[in-house]
């Protein structure tokens, strides 16, 4: 009898593995399939057993991009508990940017229970049992995800989470998704004592010897050599690194799409945002940690440029049709082939003066992203610059405006690591509820979330501000409210600038006219709302909402700005 009083379900045994092995946080939205873990809840709670802090997600849009905001933080991945097939399609687009955006999370979702007879814990009791039954669920997210498995036996959910852990932080890190049916969960079995200390995550390499000296060689013998990064900016030092690297040997560095501060904005060899830059100038591009590195149906690189790819997904084996050229490719920790890169690196080696030279005659020429300030409308770029007032040590921007993805970055010019966050995918909606997971990462930070229209109502916002305000993750929102998704627009004007949907203005995109953004963060999440219409109001306005966010509350600030120049798109 004490042998079976010392078991635990397979949900109890999970959350306690969990605990141990470091996983801080479950996002949730329980369902009917989820009784082993609620009643597990329970038991640790009283009896004050750890257990992951669980936080309860109104819709699965924060939880999944709240867990990818903490991730981005830490490196370290978290449960997203989710109900059965349902749950798992609210995910939406919050699957593909944990994807794109190569961060660890671990998904589990449940699975209607398969017997019907009422003999067994967690059976069949609920009509709705019949109807989620779906022959393969994983389906729905399994292009997605690194690994799919379905947990089968209450004694290998030990093993399954560690290797769970293992392959969503190997490099390139990723989610992972793990379901089990209602009475596999609730299965009793004895206590995981495994430890995650045999069960390590695949760590990349560097280059060879021969390797690392002939990119030396190479960009010492380069006259306009260049760095396009994206994502570069997910490990602290790389950026030091890099940083170290430029100086010494002379390199421009462009980042592109950045989902991390990948280079000091306001380094004197910052090239800029924009895509496609200087590529036909360049007689050397190192690609770092970037997926496009520039349009090539816009630009190419000359025919004699050297072209190196070092990246953790150099191939992209999770997209489609993907192709940039590159005579040398490499998949290889990028940080720690900096570090070789700057244990070789001279200071002043040859042609370095003239590198220099041609970084400064670079950055003249390139012509800033600016905005015509007409009568008393807010230009975005007014905006930013507001914005950018408020920045301090302690700021963390985290932004999601498609139509500003050069402007914002241009604008604001940051120079920390860690201080600036995009999802890396193209699933709108991840920016205010990442800032939670940031908050909860960052505690000391002041987050700022910097977002279009249409991206605050794809992020589904009566969700994100309930949870930020139920579990005190206060943080500031600046809606570029320019009274529609003006993406699709200048998508068909790209295809089509001389069409119909120009001339007669028909666009089917204004989805914001006439609503009052912020009042649904007040009403659902208690968040203190802000209108500005006029310049002479904007600065007083951010100002005033920052203080509110320090006083411990979240405050959206709902910007009516200018639509963007078609010219500021890639």
């Amino acid at each position: 009898m004490d042998e079976v009083q010392d078991l635990r379900s397979a949900a109890h045994t999970l959350l306690a593995f969990s605990a141990r092995a470091g996983i801080e946080f479950i996002f949730t939205n329980l369902g009917s399939d989820h009784p082993a873990f609620i009643e597990a809840f329970a038991e640790m709670k009283k009896s004050g057993e750890p257990v992951p802090r669980i936080v309860v997600c109104p819709h699965e849009m924060t939880a999944l991009s709240a867990a990818h905001g903490y991730a981005m933080v830490t490196r370290r991945p978290q449960l997203v508990l989710v109900h059965v097939d349902v749950g798992t399609q609210n995910l939406g687009g919050s699957v593909h940017n944990a994807a794109r955006g190569r961060v660890p999370a671990i998904v589990i979702a449940g699975l209607s229970p398969v017997t019907d007879g009422g003999d067994r814990v967690g059976t069949r009791n609920e009509f709705i049992h019949y109807i989620q039954d779906m022959p393969r669920q994983h389906e729905i997210v399994s292009p997605y995800m690194k690994w799919c498995y379905e947990l089968r036996a209450p004694e290998t959910v030990a093993s399954v989470m560690a290797r769970a852990i293992q392959i969503s932080t190997t490099p390139p890190e990723g989610p992972v998704y793990i379901t089990g049916a209602r009475e596999v969960w609730e299965g009793r079995t004895q206590d995981a004592v495994a430890s995650l200390q045999v069960w390590p995550a695949s760590r990349l390499g560097c280059l060879t010897a021969d390797e690392i000296s002939e990119l030396y060689q190479a960009l010492i013998a380069a006259k306009r050599p260049m760095v396009i990064t994206s994502y570069l900016g997910r490990q602290p030092r790389a950026v030091e690194l890099l940083v170290e690297i430029s100086d010494r040997i002379g390199v421009g560095v462009c980042e592109v799409s950045p989902a991390y501060m990948n280079f000091p904005g306001g380094h004197a060899h910052h090239l800029g945002y924009r895509r496609n830059s200087f590529v036909e100038e360049a007689d050397l591009i190192l690609m770092l940690d970037v997926d496009v590195p520039w349009i090539y149906s816009k630009v190419q690189p000359r025919s004699d440029a050297r072209l190196f790819h070092i990246d953790i997904d150099p191939l992209k084996t999770g997209l489609g049709y993907w192709h940039f050229p590159a005579q040398r490719i490499y998949q290889a920790d990028t940080m720690a082939t900096l570090e070789q890169l700057a244990a070789m690196a001279a200071e002043n080696p040859p042609g370095r003066p003239s590198r220099i030279e041609w970084i400064a005659d670079a950055r003249r020429r390139t012509q800033p992203v600016t905005q015509v300030r007409e009568g008393t409308t807010i230009s975005p770029e007014e905006l930013t610059e507001a914005v950018g007032e408020l920045v301090s040590d302690r700021t963390v921007v985290v932004f999601e405006a498609p139509t500003c993805t050069e402007l914002i970055p241009t604008a604001l010019r940051l120079n920390h690591p860690g201080s600036y966050f995009n999802s890396g995918g193209a699933g709108l909606g991840w920016g205010i509820n990442a800032c939670i997971g940031i908050k909860f990462a960052k505690p000391d930070s002041e987050v700022i979330a910097l977002v279009g229209d249409g991206c605050y109502l794809f992020g589904v916002p009566s969700s994100a501000y309930w949870v930020a305000n139920a579990y005190r993750t206060p943080f500031l929102t600046v809606i570029y409210n320019n009274g529609g998704w003006n993406a699709p627009k200048h998508s068909t004007l790209g295809v089509h600038p001389d069409g119909s949907a120009r001339k007669n203005d028909t666009f089917w995109v204004t989805v914001g006219a006439g609503a009052r953004f912020a009042d649904i963060a007040a009403a659902a999440g208690d968040a203190e709302p802000f209108r500005v219409t006029v310049r002479e109001e904007l600065r007083e306005t951010l100002r005033r909402a920052l203080q509110v966010v320090r006083d411990g509350r979240s405050a959206v600030v709902d910007v009516a700005v200018q639509s963007i120049s078609a010219q500021v798109l890639e």
